[in-house]
């Protein structure tokens, strides 16, 4: 059965996603769609959690809607007390307009799971598309990935990338170490840019890691990924997003060809003011 961790990084990931998903969701944009594309795509709703008890996650989930941030709102209706959504999950709830989703997963379990919540969501008029790759995305992203219009979106809709590996482990190759719930720099270097590169339109990558056990500082994370990104013009417009006196997990995010990414630049101070306002147990 499906599992989901319970933890402090679920807070991180899908707090920062649904507000990327809100502020892109402004009218003054003009973005007529999303085009979401999720390389670890989870179950829509995992029921069994790893974890006994974390404080801050347990806090907010016994608070929601708590203090009506766009991400305890979606929870708070959709599963406040059964499990625990996937980011796709949220998307579908947070973004009204119209949307397409590729969906990764290698858990075999877990596909089958997402299978039957796609048949449901392709039932909606605003998805234009519902793919579910069963596999690592590896072998997806190296078939190349699909614009917004090539999904029947409108031009102008806009691509989110997400990404939720174990972690980003800049010590090592996929080729020597092969962890599939790793991501590595000759991932990002052979597979994801080129993918990228072949997407029209405004992009923006999202990339939650956890530190590398005795493998240093979150900041060598970003000493490797943001030159890589620059490759090919992705730039991060706001500083890393990280949990306050805890050096073990961050978001990264990454935009291109987006003309309002200053808009992100405040998410991180925005995401430190929402965590210190969590009840404190």
């Amino acid at each position: 059965m499906p599992t989901y961790m319970g933890n402090i990084g679920h807070l991180m990931q899908h707090w920062t996603l649904c507000e990327l998903l809100t502020i892109a969701a402004d009218e003054d944009k003009r973005i007529p769609g999303l085009n979401f594309i999720d390389a670890h795509a989870m179950a829509p709703l995992a029921r069994v959690r790893r974890r006994e008890r974390d404080a801050q996650f347990d806090a907010v989930r016994n608070g929601l809607p708590g203090q009506l941030s766009a991400y305890e709102r979606a929870w708070h209706h959709l599963a406040p007390s059964v499990g625990y959504p996937n980011s796709a999950v949220f998307v579908e709830k947070v973004w009204q307009r119209d949307f397409a989703l590729l969906l990764c997963e290698i858990d075999w379990p877990t596909v089958a799971e997402l299978g039957q919540w796609c048949d449901s969501v392709r039932r909606l008029d605003r998805c234009k598309s519902a793919e579910l790759f069963p596999g690592d995305w590896r072998n997806r992203f190296n078939e190349g990935l699909q614009s917004p219009t090539e999904v029947g979106m409108l031009d102008g809709s806009l691509t989110l990338v997400s990404f939720d590996p174990d972690w980003y482990d800049y010590t090592a190759t996929f080729a020597r170490q092969g962890n599939g719930r790793k991501l590595y720099p000759d991932d990002l270097q052979g597979l994801v840019l080129p993918a990228l590169q072949g997407i029209e339109g405004g992009i923006l990558v999202h990339l939650p890691t956890y530190a590398v056990p005795n493998g240093g500082a979150l900041d060598n994370v970003i000493t490797s990924v943001d030159p890589l990104m620059a490759q090919i013009n992705f730039t991060r417009h706001c500083d890393e997003l990280r949990v306050p006196n805890n050096n073990r997990m961050m978001s990264l995010i990454y935009a291109h060809n987006v003309p309002w990414a200053a808009d992100l630049e405040n998410l991180p101070t925005d995401f430190t003011a929402w965590l210190n306002g969590i009840p404190r147990g």
